[in-house]
């Protein structure tokens, strides 16, 4: 972890960013009183979908939005009964089966 003055941190962005790629954590500084902190993202926030829900989570919070009370995503269903193979129907045999019985 390293600690860095704004204006340090100004002049050699492109070095801090680079130590942040390789997993350091920088805590900015602004007259010895830590303001901010630069990590890398979590796997967590590589996730799209995740990052999507991260921040309706922080809109419900902040009053912005109201999050629908469902123990799931009504999206996730309809994309399970989209993904279910459905069987393939051969109309020619069912209907000769259903003529079967006739002259």
């Amino acid at each position: 972890m390293k600690s860095v003055g704004i204006r340090e941190l100004k002049k050699n962005l492109s070095k801090y960013l680079q130590l942040v790629k390789l997993g350091e954590t920088i805590i900015i500084t602004d007259h010895e009183q830590v303001i901010a902190e630069i990590k890398k993202p979590s796997e967590f926030l590589n996730d799209s979908k995740k990052r999507a829900y991260l921040y309706l989570e922080e809109q419900n919070r902040i009053g912005k939005v109201r999050l629908a009370k469902r123990n799931k995503s009504q999206i996730e269903s309809i994309i399970e009964e989209f993904k279910e193979k459905k069987p393939i129907v051969d109309w020619k045999k069912l209907h000769t089966k259903s003529r079967a019985d006739r002259f």
